[in-house]
């Protein structure tokens, strides 16, 4: 049995669990990101701790942590390493793997790496080390932190596209056209407001980039926006479908209002998500490795309200333009309406082994 130290607080009227895990979880494969995720939030469970529980590591940019994007500009004002310090109140024993053994021993230490303190002890107005070592800066200045670093944070990300748009303005013109592609995108906005975590982040046109803290929700809501296109489809009488990929990996979140969005998300995980997006055909939900074993192991053979029976597929390998390393790519779809097939090779990306 094992020892964590969390920091068990409430702030602005919520609960918080905050456990600190060592840098080096940033590192991780992200399979082995989200099982020791899911590790903590089961000690925290099973110690009946009431709140959000949220893991904090060292980002570049100061502290990263996991939470629910609803709530990351909250954090962003006030977590800190002095904060997390001053209020490490608990210690919860419990029989950890060995990954989250080394992920929670002194996790909070500061850089080996670092110039030898010369300040005589009375300079006790001098910064702390945390923030010398390139940590967001006290509480007192949080509120400025929040409006210029970035916090990282894991995300489960969606990326659409609508296929058929073209023949459909080719077919009925633009102002019918769009007529029907407004209303595609308000009955989403509806789906998507139904949703525990999930928030639009951007649309393009035809596209829609959005979040969710978890992958099984993010499929949910991916299987239930392709009924409702296909509904709609069927309805109006015009030839158009969705495609979805679906990722789950660390993204640096920007809290400040840039072109009107209250968060935005950037770095190659998003891009990795955008690549997934376009390998997938009409109709058609793909997902990376994570993304697909935590869905498949959270919705298989519950029953999910509109939708009928599902399928899982493993295809392999893909080396993707743009993506440095092979994507193993899956999918899941409702029996009889998805494709159920894989991508096939294009000039962006080419299947180089099969599962």
């Amino acid at each position: 049995m094992s020892a964590i130290k969390i920091a068990h607080v409430k702030a602005a009227g919520t609960e918080f669990v905050f456990v600190p895990l060592a840098a080096d979880v940033a590192r991780l494969a992200t399979a082995e990101q989200g099982a020791v995720f899911a590790q903590v939030r089961e000690i925290c469970h099973s110690a009946g701790l009431a709140g959000v529980v949220v893991p904090v590591w060292r980002g570049a940019n100061g502290l990263a942590f996991l939470a629910d994007n609803k709530l990351q500009p909250l954090l962003a004002r006030f977590l800190t390493v002095d904060f997390l310090r001053k209020n490490l109140n608990r210690q919860l024993t419990a029989a950890l793997s060995p990954l989250l053994t080394r992920l929670t021993t002194d996790p909070l230490a500061e850089p080996t790496l670092r110039p030898p303190a010369t300040q005589p002890p009375a300079a006790a107005a001098a910064p702390s080390a945390a923030a010398a070592a390139g940590a967001h800066p006290p509480a007192s200045t949080a509120a400025r932190a929040a409006h210029t670093a970035p916090a990282n944070c894991l995300k489960a990300m969606l990326f659409s596209d609508l296929v058929g748009s073209t023949q459909l303005k080719q077919q009925y013109g633009d102002a019918e056209s769009m007529a029907l592609i407004r209303r595609h995108h308000e009955e989403v906005r509806k789906l998507l407001a139904s949703t525990a975590t999930g928030q639009e982040v951007s649309t393009a046109g035809d596209s829609f980039f959005i979040v969710f803290a978890t992958p099984s929700e993010a499929v949910m809501f991916a299987l239930k926006w392709q009924d409702l296109t296909r509904r709609l489809a069927e309805a109006e009488q015009v030839p158009i479908q969705n495609r979805i990929g679906i990722h789950v990996g660390e993204v640096v979140a920007d809290t400040r209002k840039v072109a009107g969005k209250e968060i935005d998300f950037n770095g190659i995980q998003v891009d990795t998500a955008a690549r997934i997006m376009s390998l997938a055909q009409g109709n058609q939900v793909l997902l990376s490795r994570f993304a697909f074993e935590n869905a498949q192991q959270m919705l298989e053979g519950m029953e999910i309200s509109g939708i009928g029976h599902l399928t899982w597929k493993a295809y392999g390998l893909y080396e993707v333009k743009g993506v440095k390393n092979p994507l193993e790519i899956f999918e899941v779809g409702e029996t009889g309406f998805a494709p159920l097939r894989a991508p096939q090779d294009t000039e962006k990306a080419k299947r180089v082994s099969r599962t």
